[in-house]
């Protein structure tokens, strides 16, 4: 990525039809092991606080520059916050428009056609409908495509959309991952050097394959909920790192303190948050942390999340460097195909008790 990339123009969505009233859902969503939700804190859902953060926010071109301010701003917001965002960042606003429009079409297809992606038995990738809670009483309002960041895979998501291909679509997707991608590998160089590391330690696995391996486009209705409602239930991400892009309707809470707060959208920047996996390559140096989506008002809400994971063979541990006398390892070694299998395995009764299962002294 061109490291003279100016700052983005802000991010216009006026020109979308975000009152558009969407097609009836299809019904009877598939299960798959992601970002499972953690009863325990929601007990609280609308009695939060009406907090409201403007996230740390990071200068990419800094980055690539190594400048060390702007590493120790980065780290210091991921390890106090897990989250951060990003701006100058070099992906054009021409680029954002292009792709919010591309996600609406989706959206908006009839429900038969939506229903020809959804997944088989096991698979991550496709189109995912509205999916119940827990308890099966919350209706969750997100609806999501799910598209690999592998191009082969990802042809045989889209060739279901459409039969006829869908050449706006694929190409405004790829041109996105792409650039979204170069987002990421300068964030985790940033990471593993500000920690004294090889500026790879935290790319050496990193896959196209995988089920956290994905471009998720979200799209929220809560126009038929009594308001406010809970969107999509709290959750920890599993990948390495996610990068979010939102439309400027707000809903993101991370929990803090025990404290609900809610993120001010930035419009052109990306939110950036910690994964599971890079908790564990930091021995818990930059923590995940439990976010979910809160809707307030009766507008559509729409984001973009890519997700970089290790590929599923990959083992997973502390870098040998983080470990020391004074602070051991946090964790055993354990491969992303074992992570995934906890997913379904582990009783939710804690935070993160996913993620405690791989620890050396269970919490």
């Amino acid at each position: 990525m061109a490291s003279t990339a100016a700052a983005p123009a802000p991010y216009i969505t006026s020109s979308l039809p975000y009152t558009h009233s969407l097609p009836q859902q299809h019904t009877t969503p598939p299960s798959y092991p992601y970002q499972h939700q953690h009863p325990h804190v929601d007990s609280s859902l609308f009695a939060q606080d009406d907090q409201q953060v403007e996230l740390t926010l990071i200068d990419l071109q800094l980055l690539c520059q190594e400048d060390e301010a702007e590493i120790h701003k980065l780290l210091i917001a991921a390890k106090e916050w897990g989250f951060l965002q990003v701006a100058n960042h070099g992906v054009s606003c021409k680029l954002l428009c292009e792709i919010a429009e591309q996600a609406y079409h989706a959206f908006t297809l009839p429900a038969e056609a939506k229903a020809r992606a959804e997944p088989a038995a096991g698979s991550g990738y496709g189109y995912f409908t509205k999916q119940s809670g827990a308890n099966g009483k919350r209706q969750q309002l997100s609806e999501a495509f799910r598209l690999p960041l592998n191009p082969e895979h990802r042809a045989d998501v889209i060739i279901k959309l459409w039969p006829e291909g869908n050449k706006a679509f694929s190409s405004v997707v790829e041109e996105y991952i792409a650039a979204v991608e170069s987002i990421l590998l300068q964030l985790l160089r940033s990471f593993a050097s500000g920690l004294g590391l090889d500026p790879l330690q935290f790319t050496h696995d990193l896959s196209k394959d995988g089920i956290f391996a994905v471009l998720r486009m979200n799209f929220y209705n809560a126009s038929s909920q009594p308001l406010p409602s809970l969107a999509f239930q709290a959750h920890s991400d599993p990948p390495i790192l996610t990068i979010l892009h939102q439309n400027g309707v707000d809903g993101l809470q991370i929990l803090k303190d025990n404290k609900w707060i809610a993120v001010k959208p930035q419009l052109g920047s990306f939110v950036v948050n910690v994964g599971d996996m890079l908790q564990v390559m930091s021995n818990d140096l930059y923590p995940s942390v439990i976010h979910r989506v809160v809707m307030k008002s009766d507008k559509f809400r729409s984001s973009l999340v890519l997700a970089a994971t290790p590929h599923p063979q990959a083992i997973v541990r502390p870098a040998p460097q983080l470990v020391t006398e004074q602070r051991p390892s946090q964790y055993v070694p354990f491969t992303m195909e074992e992570y995934f299998s906890s997913l379904d395995s582990v009783e939710y009764s804690a935070s993160k008790s996913h993620l405690n299962k791989f620890r050396s002294i269970p919490t």
